[in-house]
């Protein structure tokens, strides 16, 4: 008979496909916040810019939305294998996660929201320095250089961006991990593949690259444009630069 072991490791693997799955539809999310900033505050001052140039700052924007989740699913992919080894599935650490996942959505959301403002001011994405001095007041004064449809329709898309997350949080289902028993044994194969792909997956997303560099501002440099460079950014890397 197999052992429990490779029921709990399948069960774990099939977490972390709900949890990826999750992941990709925010980082879809995140693009069409992107696609918002380039229509409202970015395209009126760019419309000399070739289109590839802009495709091209989307798709590296799409790489910059990879490494911070790579970088949110390491304590993930740790507490998936503690479960895995120790076969234990108590409901709360489903909760936990669900709440994880909340957290972090409601934090992209409100840094992008933030974010916005000051990019439709400057032209540029928010550092650390500018997230120490922000304040409502900075916010406000923000808020009214622009137009008012620019700030109504953002607000709109952010709010209905966070709750179409929520939802997808909510509706997670994990089911049972003795769901997963099976006269089927496991191999070494698939114990190694099982404990070793999820955790280069996430490394590779981390670094956002499989060259000897991680990603960095230079990978975001599509364009002789600033703007169009800033926008493959994205609030939460620029939060510690």
């Amino acid at each position: 008979m197999p052992n429990r072991f490779i029921f709990s490791l399948r069960f774990s693997t099939k977490v972390f496909l709900k949890l990826v799955m999750l992941a990709l539809a925010m980082i879809l999310f995140m693009t069409l916040f992107r696609m918002n900033l380039y229509f409202l505050s970015v395209f009126h001052a760019t419309a000399e810019v070739a289109f590839t140039e802009v495709l091209q700052s989307f798709v590296a924007g799409i790489r910059f939305d990879i490494l911070i989740f790579g970088f949110l699913f390491i304590p993930l992919y740790f507490l998936l294998l503690i479960q895995a080894v120790s076969e234990r599935w108590p409901r709360g650490m489903f909760v936990f996660y669900k709440t994880y996942f909340t957290v972090v959505w409601f934090l992209i959301c409100a840094m992008s929201f933030v974010d916005f403002f000051y990019f439709a001011r400057f032209g540029r994405r928010m550092r650390f320095e500018e997230y120490m001095s922000w304040s409502p007041q900075v916010f406000l004064e923000q808020a009214q250089a622009l137009q008012p449809n620019q700030t109504w329709i953002f607000l709109v898309i952010t709010v209905l961006l966070f709750s179409l997350g929520y939802m997808l949080i909510k509706s997670l289902k994990f089911g049972e991990w003795k769901d997963e028993y099976s006269p089927q044994r496991g191999t070494n194969v698939e114990t190694v593949l099982r404990l070793v792909l999820p955790l280069l997956l996430i490394v590779l997303a981390a670094r956002g690259t499989v060259e000897p560099h991680h990603l960095a501002l230079e990978h975001s440099e599509v364009s002789s444009n600033k703007a169009i460079n800033e926008m493959a950014l994205n609030a939460v890397w620029c939060f510690d630069k």
